[in-house]
């Protein structure tokens, strides 16, 4: 029986963390150019995000990961399936999906770090209730350590240097090199996901498995039906105001330190507003207010829409209106994922009325069936022989 939260937290994760990506869909290698005179516009979308987007959705995504797991181990023991050999056979192929979007199409890919970290701890899913949570907390706070770190390095390594700005020969010239040529596009997104897998044990691999095991934790415990108790609310949600609103003041007035120390705030923020969001979709589901479930179909086809985001934007905004970039600042790039957000949510509730599984789901399904008929082929002649 599938956990109602479930689908409508992975529906809105995969819909908000566009609020985020968008400024990646155009030019990947820069993301958002600063105008060389900040609008006002800026700072109040850069405040939004802070508090309601930057690392929300894609914490909130880890913990949901993690649960699909675990849903995925309870539904092997009940079929008598070896979870491990099925959990390979889906993670493979989820690497391979990985690699075609994150070389071809956008380079900003998570499926194959997300598929990497389930590989290495798997073995660790089966722990009991108490050790898990102890992992998770332990590799949260490894995770938190070694992004600290991580980001004292970047700043130390770069200094404290103007930011690119636009309109600026160097912004032309990389938008040049950008804009209509594949080949680099292709090279650039190939050498960042090279770059993001290998150096993930240095910092984001530990909160990326560490958010994992969190998820299967709080699906073991029945959180997803649960949510927080009244004193829990109060605890999570002074952490995650605390984090934030320092977030926010170190970017209103210390921007020449750079994205790495919003990036690093947000991280962390983001671990206690994420659970928020849980806690706040559960209590809507409690009560009754059924206009949350829309959100439901895009959770159950999040694959397909989180791919469709990536081909769509990289169409619209790289070879139809690459032109926009020149121009458009933080308030019409908000505007698109908006707009995406609105046609992907209509789309979803009117696909899955038409079709019983997203086609990318299907797709993934087909292919990591298969390879676990052939695993378990041959390990029934291994044992017959």
């Amino acid at each position: 029986m599938r956990v109602q939260s479930i689908d409508v937290l992975r529906g809105i994760a995969i819909l908000g963390i566009l609020l985020m990506n968008i400024y990646f869909h155009g030019i990947m290698s820069l993301g958002y150019v600063p105008f060389d005179i900040t609008p006002q516009t800026d700072m109040w979308v850069d405040t939004f995000n802070a508090i309601f987007a930057d690392g929300r959705f894609r914490t909130l995504f880890c913990i949901l990961f993690g649960a699909g797991l675990a849903i995925q181990i309870k539904s092997c023991k009940k079929k008598g399936l070896n979870y491990q050999d099925f959990l390979k056979s889906r993670l493979n192929w989820l690497m391979i999906f990985g690699i075609i979007h994150g070389v071809f199409i956008f380079g900003g890919d998570v499926l194959f770090l997300y598929a990497v970290c389930a590989l290495v701890i798997i073995k660790k899913l089966t722990l009991p209730t108490r050790e898990l949570f102890r992992k998770a907390k332990k590799w949260l706070i490894i995770g938190a350590i070694l992004n600290i770190l991580f980001s004292a390095l970047v700043i130390w390594s770069t200094g404290i240097e103007p930011e690119m700005v636009r309109g600026s020969d160097l912004f032309l010239e990389e938008y040049s090199s950008w804009v209509g040529n594949y080949d680099y596009q292709v090279t650039i997104q190939a050498i960042f996901s090279v770059f993001l897998v290998l150096s993930s044990p240095l910092w984001v691999f530990w909160q990326v498995a560490g958010l994992m095991l969190l998820g299967v934790y709080f699906y073991r415990t029945g959180f997803f039906k649960r949510g927080l108790t009244a004193g829990q609310f109060k605890t999570f949600a002074l952490a995650a105001a605390s984090l934030t609103c320092f977030d926010i003041f170190m970017r209103w007035n210390y921007f020449s330190v750079g994205s790495e120390m919003n990036s690093l705030l947000a991280s962390i923020s983001a671990i206690f507003m994420s659970i928020l969001y849980i806690h706040g979709v559960i209590y809507l589901l409690k009560n009754n207010h059924r206009w949350i479930e829309v959100f439901k179909a895009p959770g159950r086809m999040a694959f397909t829409l989180y791919i469709m985001q990536s081909v769509v934007l990289a169409i619209l905004l790289r070879w139809v209106f690459p032109e926009v970039h020149l121009t458009v600042s933080m308030i019409d790039y908000l505007a698109m994922a908006v707009g995406m957000i609105l046609f992907q949510l209509v789309f979803a509730n009117w696909y899955l009325h038409q079709f019983k599984q997203g086609p990318l789901e299907a797709l993934w399904r087909k292919a990591y069936l298969a390879s676990f008929a052939k695993k378990q082929a041959r390990r029934a002649e291994i044992i017959s022989n």
